[in-house]
């Protein structure tokens, strides 16, 4: 399934430090407006100006307060992106400054694949952010990245992934997304040299060659699916009891319909080693719903759900589907 967590900012470390400066600093919440050197495109229009006499000035500060208190609440609560969206948009109707804002926000419409919505929330707070070469950028600039591959601008993808490796040359993440950008490009030389470079990059990072296939075939899983099976098949080969390992080749054959019955048995095997994975039960749940399982799909979906740690985007449309196709079976 795709994950993008990895290319993501420590989130829960920013909020809690944003929570202990709304507390500690005072209801005051005011900030400066700041330049940034370089213009970044927008997707979509320019957030709409707050009216100065929308809110009263003398109220502004604590309804900023009470907003981003109802924000963190809900991160803590792992509230779904379509309850935390709105909350991150009233804040920032108020105070268009707080570029870390913008960047959840991104990351929100990211985690519902609204990949414009992303890009245009990612942009802003690329535009407001005081240092265009800080390393806390990378994960921000691959994030941007991979939503204009989402969208097919794949030029624009790699002009991102340029200032990206300005800060960190030889980051594997964006190494990795070089090699994706090319191979979509159907830039095949271009591709096997990001491949090579990240490989190398790798093994100087003790990552031992099982290791190494698995990240190639997770690198692939959204993009190229006969590429994913092929590193994840040998990742899987080097270390055959390695659960995730397994449980990744069962959804690249289940999820694209490839060899259904073997993924199948392998992801059984999976959830065998580890029975209360909401992943590899969620993927078991949609290999019976393409199977024409459906009690059996359901079944699994929500045991996955239940397991999940926060809101599944994916997991959620596989639910409507088998809910949709029961329903349909019914009339």
């Amino acid at each position: 399934m795709e994950k993008t967590g990895s290319h993501t900012l420590s989130s829960r470390v920013t909020r809690w430090y944003r929570y202990a400066e709304i507390i500690c600093i005072s209801l005051a919440l005011s900030f400066f407006i700041i330049h940034a050197q370089a213009q970044q495109e927008l997707i979509l229009e320019d957030w709409p100006v707050q009216l100065p006499d929308t809110v009263p000035t003398k109220h502004m500060d604590s309804v900023l307060f009470s907003l981003n208190l109802e924000y963190l609440n809900a991160v803590n609560d792992n509230r779904s992106p379509y309850e935390l969206i709105p909350i991150i948009e009233k804040i920032l109707e108020m105070d268009t400054t707080q570029y870390h804002l913008w960047f959840d926000l991104g990351m929100e419409h990211m985690k519902i694949h609204q990949f414009l919505h992303a890009m245009d929330a990612l942009n802003r707070g690329l535009r407001l952010f005081p240092s265009p070469q800080s390393q806390t950028l990378v994960p921000i600039y691959i994030s941007l990245s991979f939503c204009y591959h989402k969208v097919g601008r794949h030029q624009k993808e790699k002009e991102i992934l340029e200032k990206a490796a300005l800060i960190h040359p030889d980051h594997p993440g964006i190494i990795g997304r070089y090699a994706v950008c090319a191979h979509s490009r159907l830039r095949h030389t271009e591709a096997e040299y990001y491949t090579s470079e990240l490989i190398n990059i790798l093994r100087k990072q003790g990552l031992t060659e099982s290791d190494i296939a698995f990240q190639l075939g997770r690198l692939f899983m959204t993009t190229d699916y006969l590429e994913a099976e092929k590193h994840l098949r040998t990742a899987w080969e080097y270390d055959p009891d390695n659960a995730e390992k397994m449980g990744s080749l069962a959804w690249v054959l289940i999820r694209n319909a490839l060899k259904i019955k073997e993924g199948m048995e392998l992801i059984e095997r999976a959830i065998a080693a580890d029975p209360y994975n909401a992943v590899f039960i969620h993927q078991q749940g949609y290999g019976h719903y393409l199977q024409g399982n459906h009690q059996a799909a359901l079944h699994n979906l929500h045991r996955a759900r239940e397991l999940y740690p926060g809101y599944s985007y994916e997991l959620e449309n596989h639910i409507g589907l088998v809910e949709e196709a029961l329903a349909s079976r019914e009339q």
